[in-house]
């Protein structure tokens, strides 16, 4: 991370960094000494924010117009790789998940879908044979507790979550380091995961939605736990989740023809980034030190 700019005490940071994140130009806001300091994770993304912070100490409400190409133009260096490079597990996240959902026919391919499964499967005489955990965990195939994250049944299906992934993932590795956000992600997966198979005892499910949710509810949590994080989930896309959440337990989805929906990997997905949340902000405390 590299120093750009020390806040004055009347200084409100949050439209610059609003205005930083509509950029990609990925940053931390950290409290130190009394004061808030722009911190830059991509030293080449210097000029976009000297350009910004020009425009913010003028007259903060220009920042709405200013123009996303005229940024990025003085910034990128290598365009979409340079940002694959700044989110590496993000990018190697959704490569895996395209490739499962090409090779499992989106779910079309039975067979295949129960090498990823939670549980292997038989389907016989129009009946589903299938393991409990105890079973799975006996027979060493750990992997099972993250792979159905990886399984997307619609197209629809696929590209929500992996938008999501794209942008607010991809946000927060850069923020937390890739192992802080791998290790977040695999813990967020698995609980939804596993906790989706013992209530629902169905072993056909998937998808990234419960780390999406897991995503969305710990960066919305952070912001409000400490003012060095920046802002990146509103006030209204907060609302829409738990508003899409509740919807989930309705049928109203399946009217749609969106089929059934793994409330439970939803709900325990945004459980999960809630507590990781106010465990990182435990454990990174006395950094506002």
């Amino acid at each position: 991370m590299y120093f750009v700019y020390q806040f004055k005490e009347t200084e409100d940071p949050k439209g610059l960094t609003e205005a930083l994140w509509h950029h990609k130009v990925a940053h931390q806001i950290i409290f130190k000494d009394g004061h808030n300091e722009l911190w830059l994770l991509d030293p080449s993304q210097f000029p976009a924010v000297e350009q910004l912070m020009t425009i913010w100490k003028d007259d903060p409400a220009l920042l709405q117009q200013a123009k996303p190409a005229s940024v990025v133009r003085t910034t990128s260096k290598g365009g979409v790789l340079s940002q694959l490079k700044l989110s590496p597990v993000t990018t190697i996240l959704l490569l895996l998940t395209l490739l499962v959902a090409v090779i499992t026919q989106l779910g079309a391919d039975i067979k295949t879908v129960g090498y990823f499964s939670i549980s292997p499967f038989d389907i016989k005489n129009g009946h589903i044979y299938f393991y409990d955990l105890a079973e799975v965990f006996s027979k060493g195939e750990y992997w099972r507790f993250f792979t159905p994250a990886l399984l997307h049944f619609s197209v629809l299906h696929i590209v929500f979550n992996t938008l999501w992934i794209w942008d607010i993932g991809g946000k927060l590795e850069r923020i937390l380091g890739s192992v802080v956000w791998s290790v977040g992600v695999v813990i967020i997966a698995v609980l939804s995961n596993v906790l989706q198979y013992q209530i629902s005892g169905y072993p056909l499910f998937g998808g990234l939605s419960g780390v999406v949710y897991g995503l969305i509810g710990f960066a919305w949590l952070l912001p409000v736990l400490s003012k060095r994080w920046p802002i990146i989930i509103s006030k209204q896309l907060i609302v829409f989740f738990v508003v899409w959440l509740g919807i989930g337990y309705t049928p109203f989805p399946e009217m749609l023809g969106l089929g059934s929906i793994a409330n439970t990997a939803h709900t325990i997905g945004l459980l999960s980034g809630l507590v990781l949340g106010v465990i990182y902000w435990l454990a990174t405390k006395h950094r506002q030190s």
